[in-house]
């Protein structure tokens, strides 16, 4: 009973298993999958009109023998080895077409199943993202990805054929008498000539492709890892990213199938002369039958279509193995990929100006699976067109409470509030559109300077003369009008052409792509850490001067650059224990005045 239970649910998840297969398959390229199908099924099906052809023959050569008309016979042996002819060839021509789709399927397939992950992984909310079991999902499926799809793709390919062999019992070419072999060899050489011809120019595509495919690796990265999360979000520019990475794969394949198609034309071209050759022997041969210098018996026919037929069902028997041992790789794909998304479309659209500014109301807010608050009653207020910075010693709360700005996570009690209304009334795409965030770890794209810029607002037409007045008002332009091929230079000097920028000028980049946003609300998150406490003072001069019309809203450890703030909030595990301006927090000699004097000594 166990036994019979248990091999029902190992059929019905070959079947789940199979099933999921062909529809991955049917997303990526119907036209591919059906004409293996198709090409493959014909293939196993014409294996009975071959066997009706060898019977035909084999009755007219014992008919003959019996009878003594010759005359008779040879009529019926020529038509049958001419159609027989006719099948071989037509099955050769299928099998060309399954070499040549089945080739590429598999590695788009893999390519569409990466792709569909780091869509997902970025669809999902942050809180969700973020959850250590779905990164442990992530990380299984992504592990076995490669493997499983290959192993997936394969059956696609050879069940039909396997089926319909099964059904119509091939019978095999009849075996060719042992000189036969020197003329098969030298027809098989111009075989290998092509093979070696083929592997070359596989080589060579490979070696050629190289650099792009560690560009793709940089797509990857780009659109999957943690650490870009939150500014993908911001940007919204992960399908942009995953269209050329997938633009990228599919010139590959492209190219990779286009030496496929003609080394099948060159294959099937040489093809022909061992075709007839193969089949003037069969006629040979059969002629020898007739003329009683060979004998021909049932039996020979019988024990080959016996041995074709176990052959079959132990190939079958080896691919449903193969399909069955996936099963876990595509159940652990399909939870991935049905887990509930974030809804971007719902909540009122966003103001075209900010009239009332920010606010936090008693903002409490702790993250999943912590027993302790991060920020605790927080209230505060940044008014339209003011800047505001927040400071704070490590783990005071700063970070957290801009990405509850960013919405990548809401409050468990008090609200914040943006024109009066809690701001998750808004449409997250809309109200994510209204802030330009640069944080502690933003991207350096290794492409062009136009892209790293443009990538700051995806939604509109790229505007060379945006990109060129944000590059103008961060102060890259000169740096830009140095580099050999200007706005296209790639920022990588790993890269034909490209120049590793340090790292004042990468922040500068990075400044101008929040500005080509030209959103009402900017954020920078600790960006410039990584610079000296002139150049980042330097950076946030220049942007209030660049962005006066606009709310700043800056985290910072660096007190001279703090101090330039309309207002300053300063927090202390996770309270904000004041809020005014330098001149104000200083007269209060209060904590502010505390860190301030601290970090002043230390310059001294």
């Amino acid at each position: 009973m166990f036994k019979s239970s248990k091999s029902i649910s190992s059929l019905k998840e070959f079947f789940v298993t199979y099933r999921a297969t062909l529809k991955i398959a049917w997303d990526m390229d119907r036209s591919a999958l059906i004409k293996i199908t198709l090409a493959n099924a014909t293939k196993g099906a014409l294996v009975y009109p071959t066997l009706l052809v060898s019977k035909m023959i084999i009755d007219s050569v014992v008919n003959t023998i019996t009878t003594r008309d010759i005359s008779n016979g040879l009529k019926i042996i020529i038509f049958a080895t001419i159609l027989g002819w006719l099948i071989d060839s037509f099955s050769g021509l299928l099998q060309e077409v399954d070499y040549v789709y089945s080739s590429s399927l598999p590695r788009l397939l893999s390519e569409k199943i990466q792709v569909n992950i780091s869509r997902k992984i970025n669809l999902l909310p942050v809180t969700t993202a973020e959850n250590p079991e779905i990164r442990n999902l992530l990380q299984k499926v992504m592990s076995n990805s490669g493997r499983a799809v290959w192993s997936l793709v394969i059956p696609i390919s050879t069940f039909p054929e396997i089926i319909f062999i099964i059904i119509a019992t091939a019978i095999p070419i009849i075996t060719f008498q042992p000189l036969l072999i020197i003329p098969s060899f030298i027809l098989s050489i111009p075989n290998m000539l092509i093979g070696i011809k083929y592997s070359k120019e596989q080589h060579a595509l490979s070696t050629s492709y190289a650099p792009k495919w560690r560009i793709w690796g940089a797509l990857e990265d780009f659109s999957i890892k943690g650490k870009y999360l939150y500014e993908n979000k911001i940007l919204n520019h992960v399908s942009v990213l995953l269209n050329r990475r997938i633009k990228m794969a599919t010139d590959f394949f492209n190219a990779d199938k286009k030496i496929n198609t003609s080394h099948a034309k060159r294959r099937q071209s040489v093809g022909i002369p061992l075709s007839l050759y193969q089949t003037g022997t069969r006629f040979y041969l059969y002629y020898l039958a007739i003329t009683q210098v060979l004998t021909l018996g049932s039996a020979q026919i019988t024990s080959s279509a016996i041995e074709r037929f176990i052959n079959n069902i132990s190939r079958l028997i080896r691919q449903a193995n193969d399909i069955f041992q996936n099963y876990l790789f595509i159940a652990d794909y399909e939870k991935l990929m049905n887990i509930e998304e974030e809804d971007l479309l719902v909540g009122l659209p966003m103001p075209v100006t900010i009239s009332r500014g920010i606010e936090f109301k008693d903002v409490w807010f702790k993250y999943d699976h912590s027993p302790n608050w991060i920020l605790k009653g927080v209230s505060f207020k940044v008014d339209p067109k003011d800047n505001i910075a927040i400071v704070g010693e490590n783990g005071a709360g700063k970070t957290t409470l801009i990405k509850l700005i960013c919405r990548f996570y809401d409050p468990q009690k008090g609200e914040i509030l943006l024109n009066g209304l809690n701001i998750k009334s808004y449409n997250i795409r809309d109200y994510r559109h209204q802030l330009s965030a640069l944080f502690q770890d933003f991207a350096q794209y290794p492409f062009s300077v136009e892209d790293n810029i443009q990538f700051g607002d995806i939604d509109k037409n790229k505007s060379k003369l945006a990109i060129r007045k944000a590059a103008k008002l961060t102060g890259i332009s000169d740096f830009v009008k140095s580099l050999p091929l200007k706005y296209k230079n790639p920022l990588d000097k790993e890269f034909a052409g490209g120049v590793e920028p340090s790292k004042g000028l990468w922040q500068r980049v990075a400044l101008a792509r929040i500005l080509y946003r030209n959103a009402q609300i900017l954020i920078l998150d600790e960006p410039t850490s990584n610079v000296d406490p002139e150049s980042e003072e330097q950076i946030f001069s220049d942007l209030l001067k660049v962005a006066k019309d606009k709310m700043i809203i800056l985290v910072s450890h660096r007190f001279s650059t703090v101090r330039k703030a309309d207002k300053i909030l300063v927090l202390e595990k996770g309270v904000a224990v004041e809020h005014g301006s330098h001149h104000d927090l200083m007269k209060q000699n209060g904590r502010y005045k505390e860190l301030f004097s601290l970090q002043a000594q230390s310059y001294q």
